[in-house]
């Protein structure tokens, strides 16, 4: 069903503006505009303008408010209203301007030009969204507020200030090293964008809730893409072809998936956000439904891999055989378990969320590294990270960051504050 809305722009100062950054960070964007009818003919051209979508609800439908007409104006939300749609709105902006960063990296490791203006589709999405979330902030003058500064300019400032290191959750400030990135990173990490994005069309703040339709129908792209390319790159290694092993592609899920899950915020609140008609949803029932779907994304992967040496197995059987070999851990009809790819245990390689799972050493599986009957110390666990992540992953800032937090949190007891988007 086509999404209906009408198209605006923000005020010629910020729109001057992203254009700069745009222009600074993703010059890239003439040359998909130059070929945007050859490949993705019949295809509205892309705009950098705010899409306004229709509400869901007149009312809010969530939390102390609900039945309550929508808010329309910012200055109408009380106290921590205010700042945590604030929070949750500069967190959406930073993830789309990192998006296009990340993606910049490994452009030129695409395996042909159709990958490649895909994903400058992509990155231009991402602008987009980015000037829709400026839209949201900069087209309501009651966000400047007696006291408290013009908290839209503020943020907006702030915003185009960010770079690699600095974006507000941890799995927008990782390098891309190769196409490889690109592809789990679509795959997962704009999954979890597909969870956010349908949660807050009910947002209790109306201009927010009408930003969301066409976010999401333009992430559906992305999904896709991710999807597709994934299970490319795993059939062809499984063939023995193409640039990349199924143990390339398993570390590559080992990376991403971790911060996927902790981009929902700690499983164990949420509460606050439903409350205000944010989200319908806690963080950890939202990261359930997406750690299922991941499950059932990579069974899929699975699936195609089987039928690559079994071509007319049917899905339930091949599915069958699948949870065989993976309970077992032994061969079953020629499919060794490292024929097949794994979604790491939620538990595993976490820096955020419950304190049983923060800086503890769980290994893949959900099981805790332990010697001598006390968990293994960081060293030992770090050494174990190193055998199942990418290698030069372990070469970058973000592994570097969280090896010395895993360190501190033994020597002290504690990982410091963990900020969540969604509280």
């Amino acid at each position: 069903m086509a999404i209906r809305y009408t198209v605006t722009t923000i005020s010629p100062k910020y729109h001057r503006a992203i254009l700069d950054w745009q222009r600074k960070n993703f010059p890239e964007l003439d040359i998909l505009l130059a070929y945007w009818e050859k490949y993705f003919p019949g295809l509205p051209r892309f705009q950098l303008v705010a899409k306004i979508g229709e509400l869901r609800s007149e009312v809010i439908e969530v939390g102390r408010y609900t039945g309550q007409p929508k808010i329309e104006r910012a200055a109408e939300m009380a106290g921590n209203m205010f700042y945590t749609a604030r929070r949750i709105i500069r967190a959406q902006c930073s993830t789309e301007f990192g998006s296009i960063e990340q993606h910049r990296m490994s452009l030129d490791t695409a395996p042909d030009d159709t990958a490649r203006f895909e994903i400058l589709r992509i990155m231009a999405e991402e602008l987009r969204h980015a000037y829709q979330m400026f839209w949201v902030l900069d087209h309501d003058p009651t966000w400047k507020r007696p006291g408290h500064g013009d908290v839209a300019a503020e943020t907006i400032e702030e915003l185009l200030a960010m770079r690699m290191g600095t974006h507000v959750l941890d799995a927008f400030n990782i390098e891309f090293r190769d196409f490889l990135d690109n592809a789990v990173y679509t795959a997962i990490i704009d999954l979890v964008g597909k969870y956010q994005l349908d949660m807050m069309q009910i947002f209790s703040y109306a201009p927010m809730a009408r930003s969301m339709g066409p976010m999401l129908g333009e992430e559906g792209f992305h999904m896709g893409f991710g999807r597709q390319a994934v299970k490319e790159l795993a059939v062809a290694a499984a063939r023995g072809q193409g640039a990349y092993s199924l143990e390339d592609i398993q570390r590559a899920i080992n990376k991403w998936y971790p911060r996927g899950l902790e981009m929902f915020g700690n499983e164990q609140a949420g509460e606050t956000a439903v409350a205000f008609g944010f989200k319908p949803k806690t963080n950890g029932q939202a990261q359930a439904e997406y750690s299922a779907e991941v499950e059932g994304i990579i069974e899929g992967v699975n699936i195609a891999l089987v039928r690559v040496r079994h071509p007319n197995m049917p899905p339930d059987e091949a599915r069958r055989l699948i949870r065989e070999v993976q309970s077992s851990g032994d061969s079953r009809r020629g499919i060794r378990p490292e024929d097949l790819l794994l979604v790491p245990s939620r538990r595993f390689f976490r820096r955020r969320g419950p304190e049983e799972y923060v800086f503890q050493p769980y290994d893949l599986r959900g099981d805790l590294l332990t010697e001598g009957g006390r968990p293994i110390p960081p060293e030992r666990y770090l050494a174990y990270l190193a055998r199942v992540l990418p290698e030069p992953y372990l070469a970058s800032e973000d592994f570097r960051r969280y090896a010395e937090r895993l360190k501190a949190y033994h020597e002290r007891g504690t990982g410091g504050p963990s900020p969540f988007w969604l509280m």
